[in-house]
This record gives C-alpha cells, structure tokens and sequence, in this order.
C-alpha cells in the first residue's frame, strides 16, 4: 500500500490532498504534529465526510521532537491528544517505540480495532545490527513494526531492504532508509515485502521521500510486488542518468513485472554492494563510471568480448550467476555507422578508459583501422599494444594531423582539452558524453563542418543492447520506438 502525508497546517490542506491522493493511493497519514493546531471535532466531521466505505485507510500520527517530529508539547498531553485522536476511529496509530509500555498497554486495551505501528527514527545513522535493533523493539501491544533510518550510501539502502525481505515472514514490517542514498529503499518497498510506503503531495516530511507521482512514474510502485525483478544502474554519479526513465518505459510498454533504479556506488562500496544485491531479486545491472573495471572481479563469467576489452557496462544474472557483458562499443560504432561505415576506414580515438577500450574492440571487430591517443602516453600505448595499432601521447598529433584520419571519437569527459586544430574539417566527429547535447568538443568539431555524433546515440544503441542481453526475444524495431522518443525529448 501507498500512503500520502497530509501536513496541514489546517484541515483545509488536507482537504486538498484527499482530493489529489484520491485513486492514486491506499492510504492517508495525517501528521498532526505538523498542523498548527488539532481540533477534534472538525477532525472527526472531515473523517465522516469520506463516507462509511472510504477507499483509503487513515493513519494517525503525533511525531515528538526526540523522534524527527515537531510535537515539542509534555509526554503526557501528548499520549492524552493521541488518546483522544485513537478515539474517533483511525485504522493506524502510529506509537514510537521509545514510549513505556503501560502507555501501550492502555492504547491496545481501550482501541481494540485499531492496528498500531511501533516506529523508530533515526535522521543521523544507518545501524548495521537492524535485527537487533527489531529485536529491542518488540512489545505484545504492537501488531506492526517501522524502522525509519539515515542512509550515508546504497549499500545502507540494499541493507533494509534485504532486511525487511528476510523478516517480512516472522513480523509485519515498514522499512525505510531516508536520505538521498535511501531513495531506492522507498521505490522498492513492495519488492521488500513492506505493509506500506510514504509519499509526499506536497511537502515532504523526511529527507529523499518522493512525491506520489514521482514513485508512480516511471516506477510503477502500485504494480510492484514480491516476485518483482530488480534491475539498476550501478556508478558514480547516476543523477544525470535516463536509464530509469527508458528502461521502466520498456518494462510499462512490455508488461514486465520488472523496475530499474539508479543506485550511486562508490568503487570502495563495491564488495558490499555485490554481497547484498545477490541477496536480492536482481536480474541484471548497467554499470557505469568509474565501476566497468573494478565490477570484474566480482563475476561469475564474461563474454568473450567483454574479457577482451577488461570492462564491463552490463550484468545479466541467471540461475545466480552474473555474466558480464560490454554494450558500449556496440552502441558507440552502430551510431557512428548511421554517418558513415568503418572497414578501412581510420578511426582517432581520445582516451585510454573503459569505454574507449570496448569503442576500439568493436572498431577492429568490424574492420577499421584505429589509432588512440591520451594526455597519459603510457596508458594510450599499452592499449595500442593489447590491440595491435598505434598509440600515445598528444605529441602524435602533427603525425596523426600529416596522415589523416576519417572519424574522430572523443572518450575523455573533460573535451575542453582538445584543440580545434586537431580535428580535421568534414570528418565524423563523436563525442560518448551525452549531457549537454553539444559538449565543449562538438561544438569544436562543428565549427569544422565536421557530421556530429552525439552522445546520446550511442546512449541508445547501447540500452537497445542491454535490454537484448536481458530479454533477447524483444525486436529492436520495438525498443527503440519506445526508448528514442524519451532520450530525444531531453535534448
């Protein structure tokens, strides 16, 4: 279930957010901690304006300061008002678990028909004992538990979730890793196996929550269920991404019981986000930078390709085990052929990294001729020596500039670097970063009459390729109607 948050101040926004959440959600919290004041009656002459067969259950929750709320009133007053809000009929209460338990026991003896949530906060730190942490919470009085607590990183997010998926048989559970990092935890409560999720209408009530259309779409949290296969985007940064976007739109147009998040991972994170991922319903991952390197060691298999450029931008899992595959020089030369095709002809390409590796694998793979070149000569020269074709430093660029060259592809972020005298004019010019549209390099390259390869081309290529690798019986006439559109409006 999804539950919206109404904030107040007064019922009159709640009003408002009733009439927004109405057939978008299972649930409303009132966070009455939140409003300006509590009256009672007005409180109960809104609850019978829903009707007898209100189609959304209610919460009721009076949040203290010691636990992330804004009730800084005495403990007493404050469970008398929650007394008094139990008393007209909620289906929640939302109780912390820090009250003594004669106060539970009063609640449970005198509201009977209500389900109350034992909650526990904590806006600083992730605890890495979470079971112990249930453990200490546990009362007879409390029919469901939440834990709601600060994520630093992904792998503090993939830690509830596993928790939640692992205790959800042995109690009713809401987990929630707040934060930034946490946002995932709060897509793929209903994978967990949580009872319910928060969203926001319009003012958020803790840090990374979304809004009710935002975890909507493209997520599809109302669809989303226990069998629900998991598939992300692993690197850092991830923000900037559209993978979310076109890989669910593929999923939603598929009917795919299936969701892709984004998750930034740093490569010291790396062993523990393997670790808690293969405890999940992953079936495949896209990696990005600076990870395509470093996520090697931790397969079970690479493709022939992908063991032949050392790097990898696509995981697919089956029966448990992750095979690693490389879809970036596929996308990169596929739309550099929609310009001009490569046997024979001479490709320049800046940049000794992961991507430019799999960029020249492909371009070899399909007959052309390559040279690379890089501000780090050693590194251009060691790829130069892998794949058998010329490599260094910038030095080579009056040789290159005197020899020419057809195709020009540019793998270093920083395209500022290169001079405009080093690109030839009317030649294809590519550039593998795709925001902004036109980089620093392309509109170097454009002023040459150069035909431009923009990043984003091959940004669909390669999904197009990724979701080939994870769902081969799909035709690319299909994906990419689905995923162009999507990329296309973004620039």
């Amino acid at each position: 279930m999804l539950f919206c948050i109404a904030t107040g101040p007064t019922l009159l926004e709640v009003k408002d957010t009733v009439n927004q959440a109405l057939n978008k959600v299972q649930g409303i919290e009132f966070r009455f901690d939140l409003f300006k004041s509590v009256d009672l009656k007005a409180i109960k002459e809104l609850m019978e304006s829903f009707g007898p067969k209100r189609p959304f259950k209610l919460l009721f929750t009076l949040r203290p300061v010691r636990q992330g709320g804004e009730y800084n009133g005495s403990e007493e007053a404050r469970i008398s008002l929650l007394k008094e809000l139990s008393a007209l009929g909620p289906d929640y209460v939302d109780l912390e678990c820090d009250i003594s338990l004669t106060h539970w026991k009063e609640f449970a003896a005198q509201f009977p028909q209500i389900q109350f949530i034992c909650s526990y906060h904590d806006f600083l730190h992730a605890p890495k004992d979470l079971d112990h942490l249930l453990s200490g919470m546990k009362n007879p009085y409390a029919h469901i538990y939440k834990i709601a607590v600060m994520a630093h990183t992904s792998n503090d997010a993939l830690r509830m979730l596993h928790f939640v998926r692992r205790n959800k048989d042995q109690c009713t559970l809401i987990g929630i890793a707040m934060g930034e990092a946490g946002m995932v935890s709060r897509i793929l409560g209903p994978v967990a196996g949580n009872l319910f999720d928060y969203a926001s209408i319009s003012q958020t009530t803790a840090p990374g929550q979304l809004s009710v259309d935002q975890i909507e779409n493209p997520y599809r949290h109302s669809q989303l269920n226990l069998n629900t296969a998991l598939y992300g985007l692993i690197g850092f940064p991830v923000e900037k991404s559209l993978g979310h976007r076109i890989h669910n739109a593929v999923f939603e147009k598929n009917r795919a019981n299936a969701v892709y998040v984004k998750m930034p991972v740093r490569p010291d994170e790396l062993p523990y986000f393997v670790e808690s991922a293969k405890a999940l319903p992953f079936k495949g991952l896209s990696i990005t930078m600076p990870l395509k390197e470093e996520v090697v060691p931790f397969l079970d298999s690479l493709t022939p390709s992908a063991k032949a450029i050392g790097a990898v931008n696509t995981i697919a899992v089956e029966n448990g085990k992750w095979t690693g595959h490389n879809t970036d020089g596929i996308g990169a030369l596929n739309a550099i052929e929609s310009k001009m095709p490569v046997k024979d002809k001479h490709i320049l390409i800046i940049g000794a990294g992961g991507a430019a590796k799999a960029i020249i694998y492909e371009a070899l793979q399909r007959g052309a001729q390559v040279t690379i070149v890089n501000r780090t000569a050693s590194k251009a020269e060691h790829l130069a020596n892998i794949y058998q074709c010329q490599g260094g430093g910038f030095d080579l660029f009056p040789q290159i500039l005197k020899r020419g060259y057809d195709i020009l592809v540019n793998t270093i972020p920083e395209g500022e670097l290169i001079d405009e005298q080093w690109i030839i004019p009317s030649s294809v010019a590519m550039d593998i970063v795709y925001v902004p549209k036109n980089t620093p390099f392309l509109l170097k390259a454009s002023r040459k009459n150069c035909r431009l390869v923009y990043g984003y081309e091959m940004f669909i290529d390669q999904a197009i390729e990724q979701q080939l690798i994870w769902f081969p019986e799909q035709k690319r006439s299909m994906l990419r109607q689905v995923i162009e559109p999507i990329v296309l409006a973004e620039f």
